[in-house]
């Protein structure tokens, strides 16, 4: 073969491997063009699918919502609630006509049009039920809630709920599309790479992990809340209803805390929304920086949050509201699960807590069956005079800021521990709301001061038991009266003011004197930093039989169990 002839194919060979790599540039020129194009229209899809979606959840919530308000107004029959109602059926109906205007399907058309027709028929029977309400119609109330609302309500919650369903799962099956997209551009990027072209395989490879970003940010969205970042509506419903199948399967406990964001809507009117919004992150920030991470945490709503604390029992989730509510000015409402429990019945304790709270004007409130009170109980119930006189000696008293609302609690969980009746867990739990409503008479010198109290000022002191006795009997609080006396009597007979010893001093007053040690050796002072829950159980122990009751000391201990206060941080 001549050196012509050899010289002409390696001519060919040369041209044959520009033709092939022209080829191949022009491959992966055009590739990523028409990759982003089928992805952009997926993309698109996959935002009107998960807008949608959010709107069906939405919609889902407000139905909720709406049915939630109908049941408080026949604890409340507040005008404030029956507007509540309404916005609710409102925003039900902004958000079908938001369905409309994403699809314009015939088959979504006729859907929306009969959950409209049905939200019409329920909001005309909430307000015939409402009437009947105002009006005390037992009857007509029986026959409107169970006969006429609940088969509607049944059907358009039903309705939408598969709405939301088949929207969701048709944003996780654009998302899949995406995927398959994505698959189809590796696989021919690795041909390229095969030829040789190793920079723009490595560029395939960075539209490949832009792919999978998007991928991601997609999910993350359909469960997280976009002004705070935490976990939506829609995740919650979901993780608490699994926590609680873990709860029944392992035996641990779970928490459910409840915050409302104080004041928000008058932040609102008087700066703006962007103010409000800011108050709306500083409460998920306070929340992650008061959370383990095991703790889910959740925006639920405009200004309402929620906290999963799983193996925690409600006195470590009333530890965690206090941390939060150190940072920002929120209302919690606590309820626990130990056993296997429906998910609504977890929260509907855990709010009627909040509003519990709310009604007493404290900062946190556990679930009790005290608060389980009807419209009539609550025109007589004497406890927001009773969270007045507290909150006087809070405020008087700075080294033990809301001293009185723990204690309150504390006794509430150690009453229904003892197996106390509902009156009574009320009684004590008022009671230990005043334990210490006597320090008003006590000189500021004396109860301010950091330093040991000398014999005379001792004395003095001591004076604030007495005191408290008569001001809450001149309150009518007879029995309250009673306990707050001798909450500093000891079990063995040297305590004050009487001398009592063991049953002759009333059980309330046993009660309040253990969780007001308990809450003395677990909170902070400016003189010095609390010795912890472990050195609080510890002492209440080595004192049972002398200062304390056992029995009482042991219900505290069986209501600790598995709370995990320390892992929140300094009690």
């Amino acid at each position: 073969m001549s050196a012509a002839v050899a010289g002409s194919q390696d001519k060919w060979v040369v041209r044959g491997s520009m033709a092939g790599l022209l080829v191949v540039l022009c491959f992966l020129a055009g590739f990523p063009y028409v990759t982003q194009h089928r992805v952009a229209a997926e993309s698109k899809r996959a935002d009107t699918a998960i807008r949608l979606s959010a709107a069906y959840q939405d919609a889902r919530t407000m139905v909720t919502e709406a049915k939630s308000l109908e049941r408080r107004y026949r604890f409340e029959g507040s005008e404030a609630v029956r507007n509540a109602h309404e916005a609710a059926t409102r925003r039900l109906a902004a958000d079908l006509r938001q369905v409309m205007r994403l699809d314009r399907s015939p088959a979504t058309r006729t859907t929306v049009d009969n959950l409209l027709f049905l939200q019409a028929r329920y909001i005309a029977s909430a307000n015939g039920l409402f009437s009947a309400i105002d009006v005390g119609d037992d009857v007509g109330i029986q026959h409107l809630d169970h006969e006429v609302i609940d088969p509607i309500f049944g059907v358009l919650e039903y309705m939408i709920h598969l709405q939301a369903r088949a929207a969701s799962a048709q944003a996780l099956k654009h998302s899949a599309s995406l995927r398959e997209h994505e698959a189809h551009a590796t696989r021919a990027i690795s041909v390229a790479f095969g030829v040789g072209l190793v920079l723009l395989a490595c560029f395939a490879l960075v539209i490949v992990r832009i792919r999978r970003a998007e991928v991601a940010r997609l999910a993350q969205i359909a469960i997280s809340d976009p002004l705070t970042g935490l976990r939506n509506h829609r995740a919650f419903q979901e993780d608490l209803a699994r926590e609680l199948q873990r709860v029944s399967r392992s035996g641990d406990p779970l928490s459910l805390v409840l915050l409302d964001l104080d004041g928000l809507k008058a932040v609102n009117d008087r700066f703006g929304h962007q103010a409000g919004d800011e108050r709306i992150q500083a409460v998920a920030d306070a929340i992650r920086a008061s959370q383990r991470a095991s703790d889910l945490a959740y925006r639920i709503g405009g200004d309402e949050y929620a906290v999963i604390l799983a193996g925690s029992r409600a006195l470590g989730a009333l530890e965690f509201a206090q941390r939060v509510r150190g940072l920002v000015a929120v209302t919690a409402g606590i309820a626990e699960a130990t056993e296997l429990r429906s998910r609504d019945a977890v929260i509907r304790e855990a709010d009627l807590a909040l509003i519990g709270a709310k009604r007493l004007h404290q900062h946190a409130a556990i679930y009790g069956p005290d608060l389980e009170i009807s419209a009539a109980e609550h025109e007589h119930d004497e406890r927001p005079l009773a969270s007045a006189l507290a909150l006087a000696v809070d405020a008087k008293d700075s080294y033990t800021r809301s001293h009185c609302q723990t204690v309150s609690q504390l006794c509430a969980v150690i009453a229904a521990e003892l197996g106390l009746d509902r009156d009574r867990v009320a009684r004590v739990r008022l009671g230990g709301l005043l334990h210490d409503v006597g320090k008003i008479g006590v000189p500021d010198a004396i109860l301010n001061k950091p330093a040991a109290l000398t014999d005379a000022e001792f004395e003095l002191m001591k004076r604030h038991s007495l005191l408290g006795g008569d001001i809450v009997e001149a309150a009518d609080m007879h029995e309250e009266s009673r306990w707050v006396r001798h909450h500093h009597e000891r079990y063995d007979g040297t305590g004050y003011p009487d001398g009592l010893a063991g049953d002759d001093i009333p059980l309330e007053s046993r009660i309040i004197l253990v969780a007001d040690a308990f809450e003395a050796m677990t909170s902070d002072r400016p003189y010095r930093v609390a010795p912890g829950q472990e050195f609080a159980v510890d002492e209440l122990q080595r004192h049972a039989g002398t200062q304390f009751d056992p029995r009482v000391v042991e219900a505290l201990c069986r209501a600790l169990e598995a709370s995990v206060l320390t892992h929140h941080g300094t009690s």
